[in-house]
């Protein structure tokens, strides 16, 4: 039947389900969808779990990650009349779209209360290599929460993500494989009704045969080197990816970030240095973990980075797997699991990078992360890779 707990910033005592943690309640208020809802007061009683605090007045930045279909995304810059030392001088606000269609639309994809399961699972990590949650707020009949995160800083002027270095490359996957030790093959998190299966997580659940059509434009577009494993990897997609998913159900799983890509790491600045924050936690997955390495490696690290590192990152995430307790679980097995995610997560792209123009032609129409993760198998052994495939 669940247990009684404490909002976290009201102190209201609601019933959660323990199966999926969902709050069970209709007393809770309704979340806000307005700017102009973020009141002093609101904040303040957000901010109140700290202490008490009273807020004169409150600076708005729209953030870069400010998407109207799905969240919006606001930095918050705090005057005190009245606080303790722990309350923050500014925060992050996250909040559902304006517009009732759109958010009810979003809300049946679960992105808000999986983003919410996921911070509740992750919450020894909060403060280090997870955004601190000083306070959620869930909407159970529109499936909506908004939330209150610390501040993590902006990237310097002209700096569109986190540079990874192989130091922090180490430094996220030592996160990566603490918090996939922790829920490795732990079959209860299958009770959880906003994480997403295995099978789902491989394309999303899109069509596999979209991928072929995406690869063909995209070995038509001169922009890219079709050299290593990038043809081998190509010609793979299609229908074949559902052969590919039946062999990668071998792997354990785990919990998963399952969009682990460059512009999902902050960093921290800490005495040892820069530390990766790993943020928007709205497509969790109980899937392989070797799904995080693959896109991370992929669209996160330099080519160059990459080019010379690969094998020792790989080494170092699976190392640190054993590292956290995990055991049964080798190099080898670790290092083809890897390329098998590298082949799903580049007809994950395919699929996304392709779009058809108004006179009916197909042409590629990729971000960062897609061209990276073109580029990243171009380092691929290709007869390697052809050795893992099924």
């Amino acid at each position: 039947m669940g247990e009684m707990v404490a909002d976290v910033a009201s102190g209201v005592n609601v019933r959660v389900d323990d199966s999926s943690f969902r709050c069970e309640t209709d007393a809770m208020p309704k979340v806000p969808t307005l700017r102009e809802e973020l009141t002093a007061a609101w904040l303040a009683d957000r901010l109140s779990v700290l202490g008490e605090c009273r807020i004169s007045s409150l600076k708005f930045e729209e953030m870069t990650g400010h998407n109207p279909d799905l969240s919006q995304l606001f930095r918050v810059r705090i005057d005190y009349t009245t606080r303790t030392p722990e309350q923050p001088d500014s925060v992050i606000v996250k909040i559902p779209p304006v517009d009732d269609e759109i958010r009810i639309r979003e809300a049946k994809l679960g992105p808000y209360v999986a983003e919410l399961g996921s911070y509740r699972l992750l919450e020894p990590y909060w403060g280090t290599s997870v955004a601190r949650m000083y306070s959620a707020l869930e909407d159970p009949d529109e499936s909506t929460v908004c939330f209150v995160f610390e501040d993590l800083g902006s990237f310097p002027a002209g700096q569109k993500y986190a540079r990874v270095d192989p130091e922090v490359a180490r430094a996220t996957l030592d996160f990566m494989a603490s918090y996939h030790a922790r829920f490795w093959g732990d079959d209860s998190l299958v009770m959880r009704s906003w994480l997403r299966p295995a099978d789902w997580a491989n394309l999303f659940n899109q069509d596999p045969l979209e991928a072929a059509v995406g690869w063909q434009v995209i070995r038509k577009d001169d922009l890219f080197e079709k050299e290593g494993g990038l043809v081998i990897a190509g010609e793979y997609l299609g229908s074949k990816l559902e052969i590919l998913a039946v062999a990668m159900r071998s792997r354990p799983n785990t919990l998963t970030h399952n969009d682990f890509h460059q512009g999902n790491i902050l960093l921290r600045e800490t005495e040892r240095g820069q530390m990766p924050v790993i943020i928007d936690w709205q497509l969790p997955a109980y899937a392989g973990g070797t799904n995080d390495l693959a896109k991370f490696l992929m669209t996160a690290v330099p080519f160059d980075t990459l080019a010379e590192h690969e094998q020792g990152l790989v080494t170092h995430y699976a190392d640190a797997l054993q590292a956290n307790g995990v055991s049964g679980y080798s190099v080898d097995e670790c290092w083809r699991d890897y390329r098998r995610a590298q082949v799903m997560v580049f007809g994950n792209y395919s699929i996304n990078s392709t779009e058809r123009t108004a006179d009916g032609s197909l042409i590629h129409s990729s971000g960062d992360s897609t061209l990276a993760v073109i580029r990243a198998l171009t380092l691929a052994d290709p007869v390697e890779l052809a050795g893992f495939l099924p």
